[in-house]
C-alpha cells in the first residue's frame, strides 16, 4: 500500500510540547508533522507504540537505564558510526522493546528536519517477520515486499524479539542475509531478546550469534516484569 498522508491533529507526536498545538496555527501543512508522519508510517512501528512512554527503572537497572539514556542523547552519532546494541533480559516486560522504540523515535526526532520524505528506520518483530516471509512464498504482499527493501538501506533497524522461537534453516538463512547485508554496509541495528551469549549460540548458530552479540554493545536488564504497574 503506497504511503498516504493524513493529518490527525490529536495524534501529533508533539502535541504536549508544541506551542501551536490546539491553536489555529496547527494545520495540515505543518512540515514537522508531515516529515514525522512519513518516518513513522514507513517504519513499521504499530500506531499504538509510536508515542514515547515514561520508563522507571528497577533499582538493579538504574545503571543500564543511564547507559541507554547516554546512547539516546547521542543517537545520531551512534547511527552514523554504524554501531549496534543488543538489549536483553531473562525476564519479560521490563522495558527492552520500549527502550528500543525510544531510541528509534529519538533518531527520527533528530533527523526529520530537511529529511525530504526519506525512510530512515524500521521496526521489525522478528517472529512475525519470519512468518510473513514464509507466507510470501505462495502469496505476495506488496507492502511487506517494500518493507523488506527498506531493511537493506535505512539507517537504523530494530530487530525485536530476535531468536524468540527456534529458527528453521530457511528462517536462519533469511535473517542472516538481512543482518549480514546491513553490517557489511555499516548500517546500525538494535536487537532485543531474552537470550544470553551461550543460549544465542544454540538458537542462532555461531555466525549469526557473532553478528548480533560480538558486533554489538551489550546491555542486560535485570528487573522483573513491570507491565501494568
Amino acid at each position: 500500500m503506497p504511503y498516504e498522508y493524513q493529518f490527525r491533529r490529536e495524534l501529533c507526536w508533539y502535541i504536549q510540547v508544541c506551542n501551536k498545538a490546539r491553536t489555529d496555527e496547527c494545520y495540515p501543512g505543518c512540515i514537522r508533522y508531515m516529515e514525522m508522519d512519513y518516518l513513522m508510517q514507513t517504519s513499521g512501528i504499530p500506531r499504538n507504540k509510536q508515542y514515547a512512554i515514561k520508563l522507571t527503572p528497577s533499582v538493579e537497572d538504574v545503571h543500564s537505564f543511564e547507559f541507554l539514556q547516554s546512547i539516546k542523547e547521542d543517537i545520531v552519532n551512534f547511527v552514523r558510526n554504524g554501531e549496534s546494541l543488543y538489549l536483553y533480559s531473562e525476564n519479560f516486560g521490563n522495558g527492552k522493546t520500549s527502550w528500543a522504540l525510544k531510541l528509534l523515535q529519538k533518531y527520527f526526532d533528530e533527523v526529520w528536519c530537511g529529511n525530504g520524505f526519506k525512510s530512515r528506520g524500521v521496526f521489525i518483530h522478528v517472529p512475525t517477520f519470519l512468518t510473513k516471509i514464509r507466507e510470501g512464498i505462495s502469496k505476495k504482499d506488496v507492502e511487506f515486499e517494500e518493507l523488506k527493501e527498506r531493511l537493506l538501506y535505512v539507517d537504523l533497524v530494530v530487530w525485536d524479539d530476535i531468536a524468540a522461537t527456534r529458527l528453521t534453516d530457511f528462517d536462519h538463512s533469511n535473517l542472516l542475509t538481512y543482518i549480514d547485508t546491513r553490517k557489511l554496509k555499516g548500517l546500525s541495528n538494535i536487537y532485543t531478546g531474552n537470550l544470553n551469549e551461550q543460549q544465542m549460540v544454540e538458537a542462532l548458530g555461531n555466525r549469526l550469534k557473532s553478528r548480533v552479540w560480538n558486533d554489538s554493545v551489550i546491555v542486560q536488564l535485570l528487573g522483573e516484569d513491570r507491565r501494568g504497574t
